[in-house]
């Protein structure tokens, strides 16, 4: 179902055709106790990686006593696996503030009250649950898994030989521990590297007993030493500062440390897969034993050390990935395991001189000569009979892809043949199509891995531009530096960038290619000591600075190196002042096999962007999305994911400075908290998120609180949150209980009078705002009209999203005391940023307000329940379906009761008639088809039966449900008190009804409140408004759902109500006052 509460909205699930509105609470760090070492950590909700090595079992809620024996219970989160016990402040926090080893839980025991002991060699912990039942779950869970793990120690002893060589073996896995300080704590704590984690405990004697404070999964960290004897473990949720006894221990741990995320990072089950296949177990170069690196685009294993050379290549030539680094590049691999070195080097290897072989020891000019040689040049390969025929290459490529004959398509494409070559099919144009439609996966995978390595078509069209001209250049390396530079002459031409001593030299300085060039990045002015300069990343790593203090000759540079770099499709993304262009591999949707490289170009909050296979540029709003996440990375490798309008992008990044490149540049186009408007998060509708926010908290809990936006809140409370959203205001969701209306109400004034140029543009541009001259009304709004119009986008809609918000809280004046002269006394100083010594920022405030609906061309409630419902669907890209009927339902608090909205009816109006205690849901009519069904087959439009009955008054303050005589036809609804049956079954009842009411007066709820006990759930709850203070509810219970299906149909019937959605979607009114914004929330969020 789909629930528009107009307000509030925390989460959408489109695939599921769901909207859940559970609230995100956020918990402040609590102060450090006595009794433990708080390194408490709130998890992102984008980011949800398994943190532990063995499978959660059970985790929940529990209550559990401080280690003095206190009777004070506190609140905990608690989980268990199958090996460790570990509670957390709350169930978002990443680091536990205990962890105990199951090994060393001696029994548990039940202790009564809804407790239970957990014992240790040394310590008991008490826990409470909610009740028994959850209490005795806990106690047998915990049981069976310490029996289970006392069960595999005593069979992995009974099956070891020799206890004391495993015992140390297990010991083994211990790297390091000892002591170290923590900044933030007055004790030390004993640390412990074991395997891939990181222990905190109290003391030793608390490691030897197995209870500590919390693991650190290093798979997450990094390591950096900070000063002689200081050191950080930098994970994704916090920093960890440490500091060792000497300058020498400080190394050992920061050495052990870096040596445990490797570790962590690294799994050998990619490389065991591989190396299944024998002629894998060798270096395709060098013959070394047990090769953990390949070259994917090439198919050959690689030992480290040709692997390096390889990698020197670029790119262009061999694509390489480590076999235990980086997993996630990996997929069934079932094509080294189909090829093999042996076979490969059939092709690259079969002329090979017996005085050119590399063996494991040969140097690094001998490596670098050979990998050349071999795989550059081509010198010993196998050359195709069709070598040199280009378009025979091609159709026997397009031939051979629809076989499973890998070999010989890699020896066609490595011979000339082109991977991206038009196949004469319209319908499969490429060979990638072509192999994908006869099912070849190894042929996919295979030609995905080279459609850019220097073959592309797309490639070879870039390479006619060349300049040439003096630039200064620093030294390259794996990271731009800024002293050293030196002025060099540089040219390029014909894909070549090359650079001189000077314009008289012969001899290269250095030379790169154009297609291994990853990125080219415009830095700011006078960024690294010049006024202009620019950057290269290369496809090895490295980063090559240049620079120069004239605009002109860097601004021709970065022209034409754009435009050599981009494929001839893709320059429109180099034709603007972008900040970073280049590629990246990415993925759309949530597969994450065979990326596709794209075109991408960054500046400011723009991201353009050409995806593969497809010939215009598409353009993403950083501002706007909905949301930005990072996913695991490795040495060489990274992932951000960017989700747009419903849309899920996956961006990789070939090298780890190129990455770190983009993260930074598309996280700062995210939008400033301390910047003027159009630098901020928004929202669809180009309203900042934080405006957004609180206008929708305030609508849903503050409507009809007294004097809001007249009472000050927590000056302290207020700071914080402003300060949080001001952060990051999409991960920031105001829940009520936690945030109180008052605080909210006066971070959106504070946001409002602080952020920079103000909602009108500026002081000079509010000047005429304040200064409009006419008497008449009619003349004064047609100025306000053409002000409006002249306001920035995003100025524009943040000032109809406040009036807007104003104009509803006056609708509620009798219950708030907020008229419109009221809220003008308080937003005229806040939105013209001024003092309030002038009253007419006031007087334009009310009239904006008082005149609102002509000004922002608003057309008063016209929102139907139709429309409201059409939009849904619309927006929720879920196209009606035969047999599916869609309805607009008016739900109370508690999910007791809900009513279908005729189709015709006004939504808005219904919602701000009852305020906060009802919302609106848009779901499917789980009635609707046996109704129908029902109708179709009814001869006479009327019902009548005996039902029980109950009223909003009962007997002596006791509502009891009495047997009713209940008969309805096509003028009203009556009750029947005295009925008596005939002898021929008839009912006969009295003349006067105890209860009537016309049909175009009532209104039907599916279900009765709980609270009145009905006697079965089959109810209904008829409200009946003859008159304006006459209304009345009368609830009717049915005794099975066939009964009640009938009676729903025969008030539906009468009352002329259809609910079914067709596929011709209404003319939505987008000049509704709430409903807009809520609606973009609930499906941008």
């Amino acid at each position: 179902m789909y629930v528009i509460q107009f307000i509030q909205y925390h989460q959408v699930n489109l695939s599921g055709h769901i909207f859940s509105l559970g609230p995100v609470t956020h918990c402040l760090s609590p102060p450090l106790c006595h009794n433990s070492i708080y390194l408490g950590c709130t998890l992102s909700q984008s980011f949800n990686p398994d943190f532990h090595h063995s499978p959660v079992i059970k985790m929940g809620w529990l209550h559990k006593t401080p280690p003095q024996g206190t009777l004070v219970f506190q609140k905990r989160w608690v989980m268990l696996d199958a090996q460790y016990l570990r509670y957390f402040q709350n169930e978002k926090e990443v680091y536990s503030k205990r962890i105990i080893a199951i090994l060393s839980v001696t029994k548990v025991l039940n202790v009564g009250g809804q407790k239970f002991e957990v014992v240790t060699r040394n310590r008991t912990f008490l826990f409470r649950a909610e009740n028994n039942t959850v209490r005795e779950e806990w106690v047998s869970v915990l049981k069976e898994t310490i029996q289970q793990h006392c069960n595999s120690m005593e069979k992995s002893l009974m099956n070891s030989s020799d206890t004391r060589g495993q015992r140390a073996s297990r010991v083994s896995l211990i790297s390091k521990q000892g002591y170290l300080e923590m900044s933030g704590l007055r004790s030390k704590l004993y640390v412990v590297i074991c395997a891939d984690s990181v222990f905190l405990y109290r003391n030793a004697e608390e490691h030897s007993q197995g209870v500590g404070i919390t693991s650190i999964e290093m798979n997450l960290g990094t390591v950096k030493g900070t000063d002689k004897r200081s050191f950080n473990l930098t994970t994704i949720y916090r920093t960890f500062s440490f500091v060792a006894e000497s300058e020498q221990q400080r190394e050992q741990w920061v050495e052990v440390l870096q040596a445990c995320v490797s570790h962590s990072l690294s799994s050998n089950a990619v490389a065991q897969k591989i190396w299944s296949e024998e002629a894998n177990q060798r270096c395709a170069d060098c013959g070394a034993p047990h090769p953990d690196w390949a070259s994917v685009n090439l198919c050959v294993v690689l030992c480290k050390c040709c692997a390096g050379v390889h990698r020197g290549l670029g790119q262009s030539v061999s694509k390489v990935r480590s076999l235990k680094m980086d997993e996630n590049a990996w997929t069934e691999n079932q094509l080294f395991l189909l090829l093999g070195n042996d076979k490969v080097n059939l092709f690259w290897a079969a002329n090979i001189p017996p005085s050119e072989m590399l063996c494991p020891s040969s140097d690094s000019e001998e490596r670098q000569r050979f990998v050349t040689a071999k795989y550059c040049q081509g010198k010993y390969r196998c050359y195709h009979a069709l070598f040199g025929q280009q378009e025979a290459l091609n159709k026997a490529l397009c031939n051979t892809i629809q076989t499973g004959d890998v070999l010989e398509t890699l020896s066609l494409v490595f011979c000339g043949a082109d991977v991206n070559c038009y196949t004469g099919d319209p319908e499969l144009p490429s060979p990638v199509s072509v192999a994908q439609h006869y099912g070849q996966t190894l042929q996919v995978e295979f030609l995905t891995h080279n459609h850019n390595t220097g073959r592309s078509n797309e490639t070879k069209a870039a390479l006619p531009i060349s300049h040439t001209g003096y630039l200064f250049k620093t030294a390259s390396s794996t990271r731009a530096v800024t002293e050293h530079f030196s002025r060099r002459w540089c040219s390029l031409n014909q894909g070549n960038f090359s650079y001189y001593e000077s314009e008289k030299s012969s001899s290269q300085s250095g030379q790169m290619k154009m297609s291994d060039v990853l990125c080219l990045v415009v830095n700011p002015q006078g960024k690294h000591g010049y006024g202009h300069s620019f950057e290269l990343y290369h496809d090895s790593g490295r980063v090559y600075l240049f620079g120069e203090d004239s605009p002109d000759t860097v601004r021709e540079w970065i022209k034409v190196i754009g435009k050599a770099l981009v494929p001839p499709v893709a320059e429109d993304l180099v034709g603007w002042s972008f900040e970073r262009v280049g590629r990246l591999r990415y993925t759309v949707g949530q597969s994450f096999h065979c990326p596709c490289l794209g075109w991408f170009s960054l500046g400011g909050s723009r991201l353009l962007l050409l995806l593969h296979g497809e010939d215009q540029v598409d353009n993403i709003d950083l501002r706007k999305l909905q949301e930005l996440f990072t996913q695991g990375y490795s040495e060489t490798s990274g992932a951000v994911v960017l989700v747009d309008r419903g849309r899920r992008l996956r961006l990789e990044g070939d090298r780890r400075p190129d990455y770190q490149g983009w993260l930074s540049g598309i996280q700062q186009g995210l939008g400033r908290g301390d910047g003027p408007l159009d630098q901020q998060q928004l929202t669809e509708t180009e309203v900042p998120v934080i405006v957004d926010r609180c206008i929708s908290y305030i609508t849903q809990h503050g409507l009809k609180s007294e004097g809001i936006y007249r009472r000050c809140g927590v000056n302290s409370k207020i700071a914080a949150l402003l300060l949080s959203l001001r952060h990051d205001a999409r991960q920031v969701r105001l829940s009520e209980g936690v945030c109180q209306v008052d605080n909210v109400a006066n971070v959106l004034k504070r946001f409002l009078r602080e952020v920079g140029e103000g909602v009108f543009n500026g002081h000079q541009a509010s000047l005429p705002w304040l200064h409009t001259t006419s008497d008449e009304r009619r003349e004064r709004v047609s100025q306000y009209k053409a002000l409006l119009h002249s306001l920035p986008p995003v100025n524009r809609a943040t000032l109809g999203a406040v009036i807007n918000h104003l104009y509803c809280v006056q609708c509620f004046a009798d219950e708030n005391q907020m008229n419109m002269h009221n809220l003008a006394i308080v937003f005229g100083p806040t939105l013209f940023q001024t003092d309030g010594t002038d009253n007419s920022a006031g007087q334009v405030v009310e009239e904006l307000i008082q005149n609102y609906q002509d000004i922002f061309n608003v057309s008063g409630s016209a929102v139907s329940a139709e429309e409201l419902v059409c939009e849904v669907l619309r927006r929720g890209n879920i196209p009606p379906q035969q047999g599916d009927y869609w309805s607009c339902f008016l739900v109370n608090d508690n999910q007791e009761m809900e009513r279908p909205l005729h189709y015709q009816e006004r939504a808005l109006a219904i919602y701000f008639s009852l305020g906060k205690d009802c919302h609106l849901v848009v779901k499917r009519n789980c009635y609707m088809e046996a109704m129908l069904i029902y109708i179709a087959a009814m001869v006479d439009v009327s019902r009548n039966s005996m039902i029980k009955f109950s009223d909003e008054k009962g007997q002596r303050g006791k509502r009891t449900f009495s047997r009713r005589l209940c008969v309805l036809d096509g003028t009203s609804l009556r009750l029947y008190k005295e009925v008596k049956v005939t002898e021929d079954g008839r009912r006969m009842c009295s003349t006067q009804p105890e209860r009537e009411c016309q049909v175009h007066a009532l209104k039907v709820y599916y279900g009765i409140k709980k609270r009145l006990q009905p006697p079965s759930c089959w109810g209904m709850t008829v409200v009946c408004e003859q008159a304006e203070r006459d209304k009345q509810q009368w609830y009717l219970c049915c005794e099975s759902k066939n009964e009640l299906i009938k009676w729903l149909a025969t008030f539906m019937n009468l009352q002329v109500v259809s609910f079914c959605v067709t596929e011709t979607y209404s003319t939505f009114l987008t000049c509704c006052i709430t409903v807009m914004c809520s609606l973009s929330l609930l499906l941008m969020d």
